[in-house]
């Protein structure tokens, strides 16, 4: 009897000592599955949100977003493929081996909610089938190489990619899954119309792993021609516009200026004095340029040292909105 009890207890104390990793696995920060025999994310889930950072500063902000994105608590029936998903799952793709401390740093201590994913180097990625950054040159801005990859690689049928400024306006946020599916689109975002080319603005963009496989592929395969001929790249977006044009068949949602806002309301000083100004909003993904907004939403608010301002002009708020005196 007394060694049964034993027995019993030595059982309990060691489900007990693997319950803190089976929850940790389950809220996808656990060690990365194998996939084709290389690391791949952890989490699993029909859809989700991926996001990445290279840099110190801006990792350590946009980690507040991506904190507050996995922290929405959206209810079920928002994910077509998924309906009985009741959060928005987050991945963080980076490349920085000091991610881990600055994420810390950013949350003030906090504990992140969402998986930290390494890509390793741009010349020797440890991803499963992520292609290293062609040719031997490295400059500037040679991370934008990666997006089409970790596009392709992304661990969601449905996926959203979001910049670190593109914040989300609360739970409304998974309105745009809800839209996205209803399309029955490949890719959807909001439309760029600029001088050199017009196209999807990848900051806030969702796509099928399925339909969009042949696109993503052209994306690559546009951005490794221009980087092999150039020896360089400055910028991922007029690459995936040209893939677009040439890739038939892919359907693309245009998501509305009403749902991805890009002006605030101004306070007396000028300064935004709120994000999500209407209650159309999906999210707040303002053209910030090298700024940042002063008022400082969370994840937007500069870490290091002062915060700048929006180079968006700033729509003044109406009479009845201001402050009583």
């Amino acid at each position: 009897m007394r060694r049964a009890a034993l027995a019993l207890a030595a059982a309990a104390c060691a489900l007990g000592a693997k319950q803190p990793e089976a929850a940790t696995r389950e809220a996808g920060h656990g060690k990365p599955r194998k996939k084709y025999g290389k690391p791949y994310p952890e989490t699993k889930a029909a859809c989700g949100v991926v996001m990445f950072g290279t840099g110190d500063d801006y990792i350590q902000y946009s980690a507040r977003n991506a904190q507050r994105i996995a922290a929405l608590a959206p209810g079920k029936n928002w994910c077509a493929a998924q309906p009985d998903l009741d959060r928005v799952l987050v991945v963080y793709f980076h490349d920085n081996k000091k991610a881990d401390t600055l994420v810390r740093k950013g949350l003030g201590g906090a504990a992140p909610r969402f998986e930290l994913f390494y890509l390793g180097t741009r010349a020797k990625p440890r991803m499963a089938k992520f292609e290293a950054l062609p040719g031997t040159k490295r400059w500037a801005r040679d991370y934008k190489w990666l997006r089409p990859q970790y596009y392709k690689r992304s661990p969601f049928r449905t996926t959203l990619n979001m910049d670190g400024d593109a914040v989300p306006c609360g739970a409304r946020l998974v309105e745009a899954f809800r839209a996205f599916a209803e399309s029955k689109a490949a890719v959807a975002g909001l439309w760029h119309v600029g001088a050199s080319y017009s196209g999807l603005n990848t900051g806030f963009m969702a796509w099928d792993k399925e339909k969009a496989d042949p696109l993503l592929a052209a994306w690559a395969d546009d951005m490794r021609r221009a980087i092999l001929a150039n020896r360089t790249i400055r910028h991922d977006q007029p690459s995936l516009a040209a893939a677009l044009n040439a890739t038939s068949g892919v359907k693309v949602l245009r998501f509305s200026e009403a749902n991805v806002c890009r002006v605030c309301r101004a306070d007396k000083e000028g300064h935004c004095a709120s994000t999500c100004a209407a209650d159309s909003c999906w999210v707040d993904h303002r053209d910030w340029g090298p700024n940042y907004n002063k008022a400082g939403i969370d994840g937007i608010a500069k870490v290091d040292g002062g915060t700048k301002v929006s180079k968006w002009k700033l729509t003044p708020a109406p009479a009845e909105h201001e402050a009583p005196g």
